[in-house]
């Protein structure tokens, strides 16, 4: 098939890194994939097989595509307007349920509002596209990145570092309640050391809350892997409009333990291997950290937990589901023309 995914711009962010993920499975698998977006090649990702289009330099010159995969509800309009062939959409969470996006939300229901077939990165999110726009969905996760596995480990460092990601403008990250939870921590007389990675800059918003012992910002996934490969804990503090939840796959494939929030899209993930507690309490947010970094056994049975559920994620496991699902999508749009 000839298969062609359309990115707003290829800006460090998750829903781009999956999106990318997805396109060399593919492209891996025999089908001819080309990436569209408003601007150059992203320099955090290294070059495959795959064909970059820049649509602020040229005009997309392809055979007529099989399937065109618009990644943000802003480009399904986009592929509707290029005209490439029949569209799908691969929605990575409801834009729409984000606060900064109230001013857009009816744009964006609009846009959902179109009957095309949807793959989703989590399967929580069908019932609801489906209940509320009629949507038929295909559930696809990412496949787990290889740059992040475990180091030998036995227990957590006597002055252990605890990471956590997530820009904090971002209102569904829940930063601040995780910030809450660290001051918590060393309050009650556990010794730790943040490291924080965002797309965006330390803010002085967040440094008058709390200042990170290291700020990773927008650097390239290898670097994140290697910091995440050194720390002993994760935090994940979204709370519910969250779509998938990405840095928590890459701590249990990085062996590190994680506390995060109840929420579906990473009770999905977890499956049991991280320790849940509700979002925005950060008091349950640091007796959990506290027990985990206080307790080796604990520990390592989380590590052990994570890693396990990470293997769920290889490569070999989800090419076999983007496939079927792609066909089906393909398939859907020829059946709805004809």
């Amino acid at each position: 098939m000839r298969i062609s995914y359309l990115l707003p711009f290829p800006e460090l962010n998750g829903g781009n890194k999956v999106t990318l993920q997805h396109a060399r499975l593919l492209s891996a698998g025999g089908h001819a994939v080309t990436l569209l977006g408003e601007g150059p090649w992203p320099s955090w990702a290294p070059a495959g097989e795959e064909r970059w289009i820049d649509l602020t330099r040229e005009a997309p010159a392809l055979p007529p595509q099989d399937l065109v995969i618009a990644t943000f509800w802003t480009t399904l309009e986009r592929g509707r307007q290029l005209g490439l062939g029949p569209l799908a959409h691969f929605c990575q969470g409801y834009e729409g349920a984000l606060p900064h996006n109230r001013p857009d939300l009816p744009r964006i229901e609009a846009a959902y509002a179109q009957a095309v077939p949807t793959l989703v990165v989590s399967p929580h999110l069908a019932p609801m596209l489906s209940a509320r726009f009629g949507r038929e969905c295909r559930a696809v996760p990412p496949p787990r990145d290889p740059l992040f596995h475990p180091e030998a480990r036995n227990g957590p460092d006597a002055d252990p570092w605890i990471a956590l990601p997530g820009i904090f403008e971002s209102e569904v990250k829940g930063v601040p309640t995780a910030l809450a939870a660290i001051r918590l921590l060393r309050d009650r007389g556990v010794s730790c050391r943040l490291l924080r990675f965002s797309t965006f800059p330390l803010s002085e918003g967040e440094r008058a809350l709390l200042e990170p012992d290291r700020y990773l910002h927008a650097v390239p996934p290898q670097v994140v892997a290697g910091a995440l490969q050194q720390c002993d804990l994760l935090i994940l503090p979204s709370r519910e409009g969250e779509g998938f939840g990405l840095p928590l796959l890459e701590a249990m494939a990085s062996g590190v333990p994680a506390v995060a929030s109840r929420i579906p899209s990473v009770e999905i993930i977890a499956d049991g291997a991280a320790r849940l507690v509700e979002a925005q309490d950060a008091e349950a947010f640091a007796d959990a950290c506290r027990e985990l970094l206080g307790d080796a056994e604990s520990w390592r049975l989380r590590r052990e937990d994570g890693l396990r559920r990470a293997r769920a994620y290889d490569a070999a496991a989800v090419a076999p589901v983007l496939d079927e699902a792609v066909r089906w999508a393909a398939a859907r749009v020829r059946a709805s023309a004809g």
